[in-house]
């Protein structure tokens, strides 16, 4: 993936790319570090200088098979896939080509982009204050309510999952919180928007004798 931009969303940091996709910015292993935690991304300076991994197979063995004493050639050792090993390998050390941008999220110096989207979310929070239909949700006695909605996002393939679960620890479980991390809120605020104006108007149906009217 080719870096593109930094963005704020909802108080996080993400950084975006050619493709169209981000991620956070706390899933994202600086350049020239080789101790992660939780990240699962990595930042490097050029396609040819890359993260690898050795690939090993511990206590796997191959079939074997033998002859027995009526000269029948039969299976003496089924195969064992064993468990397998993955060992990092991290690229060779450079200067950052991301500096600027890891210098500003580093030191928490905010951009002017996000002193503007500061702005204008506390311009909306201030009318909305002062909005008599608002003022009316506020002091109104709200009900806990299910409400149905989907919702399309972008997940990586079922085949990366499996590679995490079987090569990391608690890889599985590291997946699922970077889809949740890098979750548009924006696309989930506003599937909940459809669904709840679904919900409202829907219209009220009287059933009458067996029959819907």
């Amino acid at each position: 993936m080719i870096f593109d931009s930094v963005e704020e969303d909802d108080g996080l940091i993400f950084i975006t790319f050619k493709d169209g996709s981000r991620c956070n910015e706390e899933l994202i292993l600086p350049l020239n570090e080789t101790n992660w935690t939780n990240q699962l991304m990595a930042e490097v300076d050029s396609p040819e200088n890359i993260w690898k991994f050795d690939v090993k197979f511990v206590g796997r063995q191959e079939e074997i098979y033998a002859e027995n004493a009526d000269g029948e050639t039969v299976l003496v050792q089924p195969f064992v896939e064993g468990r397998k090993k993955i060992t990092p390998i991290p690229p060779r050390k450079t200067k950052s080509n991301f500096g600027l941008i890891n210098n500003h999220i580093n030191n928490n110096v905010v951009l002017p982009e996000y002193n503007n989207v500061e702005n204008k979310k506390n311009e909306e929070k201030k009318l909305k204050e002062t909005d008599p239909v608002y003022i009316l949700m506020d002091q109104s006695k709200k009900n806990p309510t299910d409400v149905e909605m989907n919702i399309n996002i972008l997940l990586p393939p079922k085949s990366l999952y499996n590679i995490a679960k079987e090569s990391f620890e608690n890889g599985n479980n590291k997946v699922i919180d970077y889809i949740i991390d890098n979750l548009d809120i924006s696309l989930i605020k506003e599937s909940l928007k459809d669904a709840l104006l679904k919900s409202y108007e829907q219209p009220v149906e009287e059933i009458i004798h067996g029959y819907i009217k």
